[in-house]
């Protein structure tokens, strides 16, 4: 079984992503985390070195709230050029309401990302989320709220934008058993003085455990930005696949 997985690790290309799965208070009692990473290097008639890792560090009370970070960076290089230059991290805290499906929460990110010319762009949010269950099809996550954004880019062309946004997001998550589970999350953040400039993703992910407390996870991603930085392109598509340490 390890030389399976070690097999498997060596062909398969792997970025690390950021598990998009809802979290729920209870669901994960006390501390817990999960490390991934890839590193990718060919020489010959292909020459490029890929390096991706990110980890998650989570805390549940287990009764009113659960709080997590994540951080993760991505690096890649082709015939001695850079072709991916990006580091994320973000930290989010939910708490209950009421009543235990309705929660409201907080968060704080920050990101960049050279190749859509983000030299920083910071995020601090709070709303509300409400849990809904569908017997045995899996829940659905509804959340809204605002958000304040501070980007700023590598161009001086560009000028530095400090914007208020809305930020709505739907989420979905399937366990078909103990080993394997699907999520999705979408969302939509548009300005509040201006819809037609607004910022879109939708991630779908699959997560299937191989061998104890490792997984493999297959994600697609797309994300759209209607008046991003000039010269780049309004969206980006990516497929991913990652290997992921739970503990």
């Amino acid at each position: 079984m390890k030389f399976l997985i070690l097999f498997i690790m060596s062909i398969v290309s792997a970025q690390a992503v950021i598990t998009i799965a809802p979290v729920d208070i209870g669901a994960y009692p006390g501390l817990s985390g999960s490390v991934k990473g890839s590193f990718e290097t060919k020489r010959g008639n292909t020459d490029s070195d890929t390096y991706s890792a990110g980890t998650r560090l989570l805390y549940d009370n287990n009764k009113s709230y659960v709080a997590w970070t994540d951080v993760s960076f991505s690096y890649a290089k082709a015939s001695g050029a850079t072709n991916t230059n990006k580091a994320y991290i973000h930290v989010r805290y939910i708490h209950t309401m009421y009543k235990k499906d309705l929660n409201w929460e907080a968060f704080m990110q920050y990101q960049t990302d050279k190749f859509t010319k983000i030299q920083k762009r910071i995020l601090n949010g709070i709303g509300l989320r409400y849990h809904a269950k569908i017997q045995k099809y899996g829940s659905v996550y509804f959340g809204f709220g605002g958000l304040g954004e501070h980007i700023v880019y590598t161009s001086s062309i560009d000028p530095t934008e400090d914007n208020i946004r809305l930020n709505c997001y739907i989420a979905y998550k399937k366990d078909f058993s103990q080993s394997a589970n699907i999520s999705y999350i979408g969302y939509y953040q548009p300005k509040i003085n201006s819809f037609s400039d607004y910022i879109s993703s939708n991630s779908v992910q699959l997560k299937v455990k191989i061998y104890r407390q490792l997984s493999i996870n297959f994600e697609i991603t797309y994300n759209q930005d209607t008046k991003p930085a000039i010269g780049v392109q309004k969206y980006d598509f990516a497929q991913k696949t990652s290997f992921i340490y739970d503990f």
